[in-house]
């Protein structure tokens, strides 16, 4: 049954920062009962007073507590605790002997009494107006930010939303947004339209207020060109979703979202985000990257090759070694090719000979997710790093710390699996590197696309600016030849065949979660470590969502001994194989990367990632998914000894080339395809139905004349 309860707060049992959860011990301020409290409190003040609004409700582990749903926190009454509370920091000079004054003059209700008339302290004997200023404005800041606090909550926000108003505002929070409920919106990164829309309603915002309009359309134009992976929306397609709308209404919003920069337009292109000063600055970049390097004679790198080949035990093919010395006779290069054609034995050549030729270059190896960093890494015997990490991203803000004003210390940049790098972070990559910095980006053209806006690596290929080698003959004789073999037959458009490694699995729809499971049953725990299921969709009989929580009941079961936490509809339990879904930095693990549960403990969830260990104490699903199976898209940049990928109709409307290509490319040992061969074989020779839309290509080219 929910209740009100006025107390004291005792001390504070835990509390989380991030999102203010808190267990505390309570005392009632009536009959003075002492009960244990958990839920959101900022700031918690201990032998402060409270209005408590919740139940009791009984915790299978630590019995009876308060749940806290809202928590006030009020001016004392009790004689103890107003002497204590004016006689802290936050009202200097004020002392015990004048604290005691002014209860014993006011009485019990006396900070009530000066809230509402600070000129009732003139009553106490003695009592300067400087003093009575102190305890003016102390009680004012005390009442203002809970009072605001407790504002915001009722207008619907949430105590993240809360937290980042009051770090950009400061003290103006509530007054900014009761001016402009949108502005947040524009100026707050993590703050979305939903969020401001909540705003707008509670502040009662009329509905044919332009700012309203203008935050649709704002929201829209990021939202398709997050679909479509445009760096632009044409201006027809806005005004088409908008056509419902008033014209002159429609045409004003959009120019001042405009004219604020909140979006940019050129020849009726609309670019959101930052997307218009990206491809400018990419442009820019290259043109930059483009100068003349102090010559190697083509001898010396041909010694130094004979060199690298006898050291690795290896022979290299005449594209190769174009590749090798393309690198030494440009300031820029780009490496481009399928599995198995030899990109990571070429790298290590071009890295054991940089090392010779300039001995005290700093080289740097990076990528675009954590897992192709540590892959990058091991292959090369390198250290990399992430983008992300090596920009010093700030997942709050979501800056990079590294830029023009504070370059990267590097000679060479060595950039793997480019095809996934959108056109927001390789505008910061080139942002901070410095001028005489040289370049090689390696990639696969046939791959899947960034999963940000753009297609910059193969408007980098069409472009022409930077010398090329395409990679193209199969080194990949051992296990898993077939593999490589097979991507280049999607590649080429060739007939297909499954053979060394790449195998078909034909099943029904019906069929293929039991296949699954006795296919995945015969691996012991070690070799379940380095496979990995893939499927296009995360809904369905057999999509994603399914097949987890398929392998999860098989693999890890709910023995009544491990641990486990409830997220939403999804349980996580110690043991679980889990992906991250965001960026997290400061703990050096990113988006992609994949752990196991080691251990929950107090609604905390600690994940071992292999390199770093890290504790999830708030929204569990906002930043982890269970990773018995993850999509294609999230498989991108990794590789494993084996793959089991699932094809079957209720995709079939995701499938193309591109995509499975991709999938088909993850395995490096072992490749199994489930489900209807006839589908797979149809849907490897679709076409990407939607080419991105970009105006990169043109400005490399107006940079470069």
């Amino acid at each position: 049954m929910r209740e009100v309860v006025k107390a004291r707060l005792d001390f504070v049992i835990f509390e989380n920062k991030e999102n203010h959860y808190v267990v505390a011990s309570f005392e009632e301020t009536e009959d003075y009962h002492e009960f244990t409290g958990a839920g959101r409190l900022v700031d918690p003040k201990e032998e402060g007073e409270y209005e408590l609004e919740g139940e009791y409700v009984e915790h299978p582990r630590y019995g009876t507590q308060f749940r806290i749903d809202r928590a006030k926190l009020v001016l004392p009454t009790r004689k103890e605790a107003v002497v204590h509370f004016l006689s802290s920091d936050t009202f200097p000079t004020i002392g015990k002997k004048s604290a005691e004054t002014i209860y014993d003059t006011l009485g019990e209700d006396c900070l009530e009494q000066i809230r509402q008339n600070p000129q009732v302290l003139q009553q106490v004997p003695r009592f300067p107006q400087k003093k009575i200023d102190i305890i003016t404005d102390g009680i004012c800041q005390f009442t203002g930010f809970n009072d605001n606090y407790i504002k915001l909550l009722e207008y619907g926000l949430t105590n993240r939303q809360i937290t980042l108003l009051e770090n950009t505002y400061e003290d103006d929070a509530l007054k900014t947004i009761e001016e402009d409920p949108f502005r947040p919106l524009y100026e707050i990164y993590g703050f979305g339209y939903k969020g401001a829309c909540r705003l707008a309603d509670a502040i009662e915002l009329p509905a044919d207020d332009l700012r309203r309009l203008e935050a649709m359309i704002y929201e829209e134009c990021r939202q398709m060109a997050m679909r479509s992976g445009n760096t632009y929306i044409p201006y027809p397609i806005v005004q088409e979703r908008f056509q419902s709308v008033q014209k002159e209404a429609f045409e004003q919003a959009l120019a001042n979202l405009i004219g604020r920069q909140n979006l940019q337009a050129e020849q009726e292109k609309i670019y959101p985000f930052s997307l218009y000063e990206d491809e400018i600055l990419i442009a820019k970049g290259l043109r930059t990257h483009w100068f003349d390097v102090e010559p190697v004679a083509a001898q010396d790198i041909d010694e130094k090759i004979e060199q690298v080949e006898f050291m690795l035990n290896i022979e290299y093919d005449a594209i190769q070694k174009q590749a090798i010395h393309a690198f030494f006779e440009h300031s820029a290069t780009i490496l481009n090719g399928g599995p198995g054609t030899g990109k990571t034995t070429t790298v290590k050549g071009i890295l054991q000979i940089a090392r010779m030729v300039y001995p005290d270059a700093v080289i740097q190896l990076c990528a675009p997710t954590g897992r192709a960093s540590k892959r990058l890494s091991q292959l090369s015997d390198n250290d990399s790093k992430t983008i992300h990490s090596l920009l010093k991203w700030n997942l709050d803000d979501n800056q990079f710390g590294k830029d023009e004003n504070d370059p990267l210390d590097v000679d060479i940049l060595i950039v793997d699996e480019f095809s996934m790098v959108d056109t927001h972070l390789f505008a910061a990559l080139l942002r901070a590197l410095p001028p005489y910095c040289r370049i090689l980006l390696i990639g696969d053209e046939d791959q899947l696309e960034s999963v940000g806006p753009g297609k910059v690596f193969n408007d980098l290929i069409e472009s022409g600016i930077y010398p090329i080698v395409h990679l193209e003959k199969i080194f990949r004789q051992s296990s898993g030849s077939g593999i490589a073999q097979l991507a280049r037959l999607i590649r080429d458009e060739q007939p297909l065949a499954f053979a060394d490694g790449a195998n078909f699995i034909e099943r029904g729809q019906g069929q293929i979660l039991e296949t699954l499971k006795k296919a995945i049953a015969q691996y012991d725990e070690q070799e379940r470590m380095s496979l990995q299921i893939i499927a296009p969709m995360y809904k369905g009989k057999v999509g994603i969502d399914a097949i987890n929580a398929t392998m999860q009941a098989m693999i890890n079961p709910n023995d009544g001994k491990k641990r486990q936490v409830k997220a939403g509809t999804v349980w996580f339990r110690e043991d679980d194989k889990v992906m991250l879904l965001k960026n997290l930095p400061e703990d050096d693990v990113y988006n992609g990367d994949i752990g196991y549960i080691c251990e929950i403990h107090d609604g905390i969830i600690t994940v071992d990632f292999g390199s770093q260990i890290v504790d999830f104490s708030k929204d569990f699903l906002y930043y982890l998914s269970h990773a018995y199976c993850i999509s294609i898209h999230k498989a991108q940049g990794s590789e494993y000894d084996r793959v089991y990928c699932v094809v079957e109709p209720q995709t079939a409307h995701m499938l193309n080339k591109r995509l499975l290509y991709t999938a088909v490319s993850r395995a490096k040992k072992e490749l199994f395809v489930v489900g209807d061969p006839a589908l797979f074989g149809q849907r490897v020779r679709r076409k990407q139905s939607h080419i991105r839309m970009t105006t990169l290509q043109q400005r490399i080219q107006e940079a470069m004349k």
